[in-house]
Formats: structure tokens, C-alpha cells, sequence
């Protein structure tokens, strides 16, 4: 560029020359023609480089790289973040502290559990939910260039089930065609545009259908908390009664039995000889004691 501003004014100059001196020779003049054309070619060839520059710098700079393929753990990081719990980055490190803090989170306030641990059932419920979100964006899009709006008509486009593809503002062939599509299923003239009334009725529809839907989503967790606190709780095995040990224990001596003496008579002898006779104020022998063991007595008693 400064080259050709150079050139602009050495060929200003030489110009102004020429009509000062316009009283020159003619050798002069074609003199000055030749210098001026050969300064004119430089300058036009300076400008057209300068330019094609530009346009190649212009080119690449539009030149956009490709979107990463969004995970499902992404999704559902994306989901905890629109419902408050996650604060991280979408990585997809669904095992991160982050991660599974926000899970944690998320199960205690819809009464699901008290861990990081997700249900099947809880996954899916947060992966389509993280879907729902995305479009959401998609459909609040600000702006109102060709790019924003076609992002805004995709995303409408999708709830309503005419687009597959991707919401990325490129209008191609797959956007053409459910634009199609859902004007001949609307009564709408044919063509594959649409004008700002149709847009807006397009947009406006789909947002609260997408809104009801995620209402829906929302209550299906709700509903994964109220199932987890009506399942019965399962019951531990009982423990087996604590027995108390048994001590063996000597019994306590039994009293010595004093023997009873009493009179008897004597043996008989050869000669007969009558025997003395028994007072009457003497008692009757009482009757021998059971016989004692030499063991002592054992007794079970449960120990204190």
C-alpha cells in the first residue's frame, strides 16, 4: 500500500508537470505520455495485487472450522448448567469433581438419592434435555442477518420435525427443503424462503411446543424422585440375638448332716435273756439321709 500511494503522487506530480509545461515540444511531449503509461501500468498493477490480497485474506478469514460433535456427556454437563448445578466447562468429563458434585446435586433436590450415581432412565432424561436447551438457544437467537435468522428457522424447523440436520445458520439444500415442506404442509404458496410474518408464525410455534416439552422433561425427573421414595426400602438381615455367655459355677457346699444317735438293742445273745425295754418317751428312728455325691453340684446361671 505505501508503494502504490507512492506511485499516486510521482504520477500527480508528472501530470502537473505537463500542464504547466503544455507549451513543450512535441518530443517532450511523448516523452511525458510514455513515462506517464509506464507509471499508470505500475500504479493499476500495484492496486489489482493490492486487491487480490485482500480478497484472499477476506477468503480465509471466512473460511470457518468445523463444529466438535457434541457428546452425550456434553449434553448432560449442558443440562446441569441450564438447571444450575454444573459450573464447568462442557468437556464431557462426566467423572470430574464438577460433574459428579452437580449429578450429586441435581439427586438431592428432586429427592432421586444421596449419591452421584444416575439411573438409566436418568440419563436419557438428561441428555434429551440438554437437546431441548440447545434448541431453545437456537430459537432466541438476537439478530437480524441472514445467519441469525436461518439458525432461528432451523431450530423452529426441528421441533417441528420437517429438519434433521444441524442448527448452524448455513442455508443449504436440507434447509431449503423442509422450508418446503413445511410451507406446502402450512398452505403456503411453494418456494423455499420465508418472509418475516412466516417466520415469526413459525418461530412463535415451535418455541412453545419446545417450552411444553421441556416442562415435560422437568417432570419426568420429578416423577424418577417420587418412584425412588415409594420403592420399599430394602431390609438389612437381621443380626442373630447377642446370647449371653453361660458361666459354669460350682454350687455352694451343702451343709454337713449331723448323724442321730439313737438306742438300740443289743444283739441277741445264746442264753435268752430278755431284752430290755424301749422307753416309751423315746422317738422314732427318723429315716436315713439320701446319700450324698462326692461331686460337687453344678448350676447353670447366665453370667451378669
Amino acid at each position: 500500500m505505501e508503494k502504490g500511494r507512492t506511485m499516486i503522487i510521482v504520477a500527480t506530480l508528472l501530470l502537473g508537470v505537463g500542464v504547466q509545461r503544455a507549451e513543450a515540444g512535441f518530443g517532450d511531449a511523448v516523452a511525458g505520455g510514455i513515462v506517464g503509461g509506464v507509471v499508470g501500468s505500475v500504479i493499476t498493477n500495484e492496486i489489482y495485487h493490492s486487491g487480490r490480497r485482500h480478497s484472499t485474506v477476506h477468503h480465509r478469514r471466512r473460511h470457518r472450522a468445523p463444529q466438535p460433535v457434541e457428546t452425550d456427556e456434553m449434553k448432560i454437563q449442558r443440562a446441569l448448567k441450564s438447571l444450575g448445578y454444573y459450573r464447568g466447562p462442557i468437556d464431557g468429563q462426566i467423572n470430574s469433581f464438577e460433574s459428579r458434585s452437580a449429578i450429586k446435586a441435581l439427586n438431592r433436590a428432586y429427592e432421586i438419592g444421596d449419591s452421584a450415581y444416575m439411573s438409566p432412565q436418568e440419563r436419557d432424561t438428561l441428555i434429551y434435555l440438554g437437546n431441548l436447551l440447545q434448541i431453545d438457544r437456537a430459537l432466541i437467537t438476537q439478530g437480524s442477518d441472514r445467519r441469525s435468522r436461518t439458525k432461528r428457522v432451523q431450530a423452529a424447523l426441528k421441533v417441528l420435525g420437517f429438519y434433521p440436520g444441524k442448527i448452524d445458520g448455513s442455508s443449504g439444500p436440507m434447509t431449503r427443503r423442509a422450508i418446503a415442506e413445511y410451507r406446502q404442509a402450512n398452505g403456503l404458496a411453494s418456494g423455499y424462503r420465508l418472509g418475516f410474518e412466516d417466520e415469526y408464525r413459525l418461530v412463535t410455534t415451535a418455541k412453545q411446543s419446545n417450552d411444553r416439552n421441556i416442562e415435560e422433561t422437568l417432570a419426568s425427573l420429578k416423577r424418577l424422585g417420587s418412584a425412588a421414595r415409594s420403592r420399599p426400602a430394602v431390609r438389612q438381615p437381621a443380626s442373630p440375638a447377642t446370647q449371653q455367655p453361660v458361666i459354669l459355677q460350682p454350687a455352694r457346699p451343702a451343709a454337713a448332716v449331723q448323724p442321730t444317735i439313737t438306742q438300740s438293742a443289743p444283739a441277741p445273745s445264746s442264753t435268752s435273756v430278755p431284752a430290755a425295754p424301749v422307753p416309751q418317751s423315746a422317738s422314732p428312728s427318723p429315716a436315713p439321709a439320701p446319700e450324698k455325691s462326692d461331686r460337687d453340684t453344678v448350676i447353670l446361671e447366665p453370667a451378669r
